[in-house]
């Protein structure tokens, strides 16, 4: 695997200043003044070693940690004062662009098969058979009476495959807001899989539960088209739509990322806090963005508002999934509110060149999670009806478990709890 590196500035190199850095940073620092023909910068630096450039006041460092750089260059005592990745140069003509281009393009290519040739074929996790989905196993589902019933959930995505026979015959009402697509048809899977996780029932083939609130009102708001792509505009005009119909959860399991230090936009801030005023929470997925544990990212856009509820995702080890994103930017908005299960989630899935193991499907993602916090909450709803959203939220938050060993920033105040 290819390692990466970091470039680091220094304001100070005395030696109390590098001998901060080495022990904050786990590294030990050799000066380009120590450094011959024999000894080079690049013989040097490893994952234990980095090279400062005593001319410049610039440090390279081997696969560094992201966090501790940035709290560093906030801290006005440290010496650190800036960091990067380091980048890729290239001759600044024409033609070795356009070389480097086709290598890229036949690398990504060939990555893009593999991948898609092993998602296609992969058979469904086995896991242990118990009466339940390990995800809703872990939330403690089967300790609650409560099945959702009377409370209108409403899932955000790529609509629902009605021809499914855990949905088919079911009163259903939805609307697209996508032109030319039907909110009824779901050649993409993501929508049908997300609804199944928040008010699906158990899998026709062996019995086993997978879905939460099998007695919700389930609600379809068709907002992402069937290649997965949607806007602004048609998920405002969802939210919209659903708060006329008075639909108390509203599940977003789409993202659009966002920027270290990016402010939230005032715009879904201002949907999510009008939402709860007519009594509505809208849960979204903190995103996928990350690579852990070396290069977390900020929470997605709309997740990242202060009145959005943000999930981030854990595996069945307990541990942060890989890529759930990260409440980086807590000053501006951007937090984890709570987490759930996310990863190898089995739900209901159209038959279509994606899925060959018949209706349901594995899915990893936050996307995952979050259908299980807005299944979550109908059932808290259903248990409470005298509670307002905003009480069902603080509820939620408080009821979460935390998981030892994992951070808030990562977690919220942990794993939802029937």
């Amino acid at each position: 695997m290819e390692k990466e590196r970091y470039i680091v500035i220094l304001e100070d190199q005395q030696k109390s200043a590098l001998r901060k850095v080495e022990n904050e940073l786990e590294v030990s620092i050799t000066s380009s003044e120590f450094l011959s023909s024999e000894n080079r910068s690049f013989q040097v630096i490893d994952n234990d070693n980095g090279v400062l450039y005593k001319n410049l006041g610039v440090l390279v460092i081997e696969n560094g940690d992201v966090e501790q750089l940035q709290s560093a260059v906030r801290d006005e005592s440290n010496p650190i004062v800036y960091f990067e990745k380091e980048r890729d140069f290239f001759p600044a003509d024409e033609w070795s662009i356009i070389t480097e281009l086709k290598k890229q393009s036949a690398e990504m290519a060939e990555k893009i098969s593999e991948l898609e040739k092993y998602m296609t074929s992969k058979p469904l996790p086995q896991k242990p058979f118990m009466e339940m989905e390990w995800g809703l196993k872990a939330i403690g589902v089967g300790n609650s009476i409560y099945t959702g019933k009377g409370i209108d959930i409403c899932i955000l995505d790529t609509g629902l495959e009605m021809l499914h026979p855990d949905f088919s015959g079911k009163e259903i009402e939805g609307k697209s807001f996508i032109a030319g697509e039907d909110w009824s048809r779901d050649p993409n899977g993501h929508g049908t899989h997300c609804a199944g996780i928040a008010a699906g029932n158990i899998r026709m083939d062996n019995g086993k539960r997978y879905g939460i609130a099998k007695e919700a009102n389930l609600k379809i708001a068709k907002v992402l088209s069937d290649s997965g792509k949607g806007t602004t505009s048609s998920v405002i005009d969802a939210i919209d739509w659903a708060i006329t119909k008075k639909f108390r959860i509203l599940s977003l399991s789409l993202a659009s990322a966002v920027k270290l230090n990016e402010v939230p936009s005032p715009l879904f801030e201002t949907v999510g806090a009008r939402a709860l005023d007519s009594n509505c929470i809208i849960v979204a997925a903190a995103g996928n963005d990350s690579s852990r544990p070396s290069l977390p990212k900020p929470v997605s856009m709309p997740a990242n508002s202060m009145s959005v509820m943000a999930v981030g995702a854990i595996d069945g080890q307990m541990k942060v999934a890989r890529f759930s994103n990260a409440g980086l930017n807590p000053a501006t908005g951007g937090n984890v509110n709570v987490c759930a299960p996310g990863v190898d989630i089995i739900s209901s899935y159209p038959k279509n060149s994606k899925n060959k193991n018949g209706n349901y499907y594995a899915m990893s993602g936050t996307s995952m999670a979050t259908p299980h916090v807005a299944g979550l909450l109908a059932l808290y709803m259903e248990q409470f009806p005298e509670k307002s959203a905003e009480e069902i939220w603080k509820w939620t938050e408080s009821r979460a478990k935390p998981i030892e060993g994992l951070k808030y920033r990562d977690i919220g105040t942990g794993l939802i709890q029937a």
